[in-house]
């Protein structure tokens, strides 16, 4: 398994530690069990970059929304 965060390699942002704790895509990887068996998180298992930059944008755009604040209701 890389440490680093793949997602954002893949959208030209600084390679950082992967930050599993606080991750929307490792904690996917483990509500479906994958976590267990498999390294990696759920970009990394579904294999789902592929070089694409287009996937690679939404997926970073769905994670900073997701874990982003919550705007008042």
């Amino acid at each position: 398994m890389n440490d680093q965060c793949e997602l954002k390699l893949a959208n030209g942002l600084p390679a950082v530690h992967c930050g599993q704790n606080a991750c929307v895509y490792w904690r996917v990887a483990e509500h479906v069990g994958l976590a267990e068996t498999a390294s990696g998180c759920a970009i990394q298992y579904f294999e789902l970059l592929g070089g694409d930059t287009a996937i690679a944008q939404w997926l970073l755009s769905v994670k900073e929304r997701v874990e982003g604040p919550r705007p008042d209701a």
